[in-house]
């Protein structure tokens, strides 16, 4: 930009013609710190990703014993959940309707496994039933765990059915 003083005379301000760009300089400083900052991003994004499919494998679960527990109150049947399969390998469970005999057999997410159950055994399997007013058997806990460790607890008060997923184990917490 040039501007012309009263005095006539010319005063350049900015750069020359010739200093347009970056030095060579500067873009390895540039590039060099968005390496970094992708070095320090890239693994916090990973195990972001897999606490997330914990977190939803955590709520679905505690939605389909709240629709077991709805089931019971609204059909006037017990509802059951069975919770199936090795711990680590192919774990699931099954919801089955006291009326009809159907089971609905849900697969956890990849990566998910049980990691505490403490439901009573029915026919060598742990399983929580809902009975007709919406109450549990028992009162008891599930623990899921993903692939870097972090546990996520559903936990099913005793006489009220309430449900209710925590980072933290219920205070009676046996192990």
């Amino acid at each position: 930009m040039t501007i012309i003083l009263k005095s006539g005379s010319l005063i350049t301000i900015g750069r020359a013609k010739n200093e347009n760009g970056f030095t060579l300089i500067e873009m390895v400083c540039v590039i060099s710190l968005l390496t970094i900052l992708m070095l320090i991003a890239v693994p916090a994004m990973a195990d972001f990703g897999k606490n997330q499919t914990l977190e939803v494998a955590a709520r679905t679960l505690a939605i389909d014993l709240r629709k077991s527990q709805q089931l019971a109150i609204t059909s006037g049947w017990t509802q059951l959940v069975e919770f199936r399969g090795d711990p680590h390998y192919h774990p699931q469970y099954c919801l089955k309707d006291g009326k009809t005999n159907e089971s609905n057999l849900v697969k956890l997410p990849e990566g998910i496994n049980y990691y505490y159950n403490n439901f009573p055994k029915i026919d060598s399997v742990r399983t929580l039933k809902f009975m007709r007013s919406g109450a549990p058997n028992s009162g008891g806990t599930v623990a899921l765990q993903n692939k870097t460790g972090k546990i996520l607890y559903i936990i099913v008060a005793p006489a009220t059915g309430r449900i209710r997923v925590s980072n933290l184990p219920p205070a009676s917490w046996e192990q």
